[in-house]
This record gives C-alpha cells, sequence and structure tokens, in this order.
C-alpha cells in the first residue's frame, strides 16, 4: 500500500516537473458531504449515524483513467439499537480513509464525464474510551464530473466503504455509504 501511494505521488511530481508537461494532467482537489455508518459486532446492533464528511484528492488523469490519493475524516455517534450496552453506548467514532482510487470515465465528453471507481486504503477508526484500530478495506462507487473550462471542474459521487476492525478484542465491521461533492484544480 505504501508502495502504491508512493508511486502515484511520484508520478504526480513528475507530471507538474516534466517541462512542456500537457495542462490536465495532474489535479488536486476538496470534498464535503455526507456519511451514513452502519456499524456491526456480534451481540450488538447499532443504528445507523450520517454525519458530515470532509478530505482533500490529488490525482493524474490520462484519457479516460484516473488514479487518485484520497482522504477523508469523519465524526459519527454509535448509538445501541434494542437493549442498551453501557460499554458501547453514546460512543464517537473518529473514522477516516488514506488510499488509492482507480477513476474510469465511462463517457470522456468535453463537459460532463460520468464515471466508475474502486479503491482499496486503510480506514482508522477510533471510539473513545474503548480502543483504536486500523486496517485495509475496499470502496466502489460511481460519480460525475463536470469540467469548468480546462482548469476546474466539479464532481459528485456516491462509495460504498467496508472494513474490519479489531476494536476491544471484538471484530468489529464498519459499512460506510458516503455521498461527496467537490471541486477540482487541473494543472
Amino acid at each position: 500500500m505504501k508502495k502504491t501511494i508512493a508511486g502515484c505521488v511520484l508520478i504526480a511530481t513528475l507530471a507538474v516537473a516534466a517541462p512542456g508537461a500537457r495542462a490536465g494532467i495532474v489535479y488536486l482537489g476538496l470534498q464535503g458531504g455526507v456519511s451514513q455508518q452502519k456499524a456491526s459486532l456480534s451481540g450488538t446492533t447499532f443504528d445507523a449515524d450520517t454525519s458530515f464528511l470532509y478530505g482533500v484528492r490529488a490525482g493524474v488523469r490520462v484519457l479516460s483513467l484516473a488514479v487518485e490519493l484520497n482522504y477523508f475524516q469523519v465524526a459519527h455517534n454509535l448509538t445501541t439499537g434494542g437493549l442498551m450496552v453501557p460499554t458501547w453506548s453514546d460512543r464517537e467514532v473518529d473514522y477516516s480513509y488514506l488510499g488509492v482510487n482507480v477513476r474510469w470515465i465511462i463517457l470522456p465528453l468535453p463537459i460532463v464525464n460520468p464515471y466508475l471507481t474502486a479503491g482499496y486504503g486503510y480506514y482508522t477508526a477510533d471510539i473513545h474510551n474503548i480502543d483504536k484500530d486500523k486496517n485495509g478495506g475496499f470502496n466502489i462507487g460511481a460519480g460525475v464530473e463536470l469540467m469548468l473550462g480546462k482548469r476546474f471542474s466539479l464532481l459528485a459521487e456516491g462509495k460504498y466503504h467496508h472494513v474490519s476492525l479489531d476494536i476491544d478484542a471484538q471484530k468489529m465491521k464498519l459499512g460506510n455509504f458516503t455521498l461527496s461533492g467537490g471541486l477540482n484544480v487541473y494543472f
């Protein structure tokens, strides 16, 4: 994973530094949106929680493929459903993702670019006063990018994230659906 991230950063740096590099290959962007998390733990049921997410992205786009480094962070609340479990009730989960995504632009048009995306990265969950763990997981999704000239674009995407973590010596599965929008600046 670290080699993949380092490779993406190297490619982006070379693309920017190369003399006569074509404009519009490398991009940096901001993202914000909502995240709906549904945690599961054997013997405990949690209610779904929706919170605001924020993050950044950097990528390299060539023709109809893009490889991007993506980071986001969100804070969710764990609320148990049914029987109250005092240890887990009303805890905050600081949840973040750092990974690499591949975007395939299905129909590259001059203004609108619908795409599919998939990625792998490290998810971290810190449940206050209980435990913290990080593990690799995957995500899949779809989106659309609206080009505003050659340098700027707006985008909207939905993704499903999945990871299993060891929290307090128990396997916790985190399913997370994100709906985000953002602004990219191409160089």
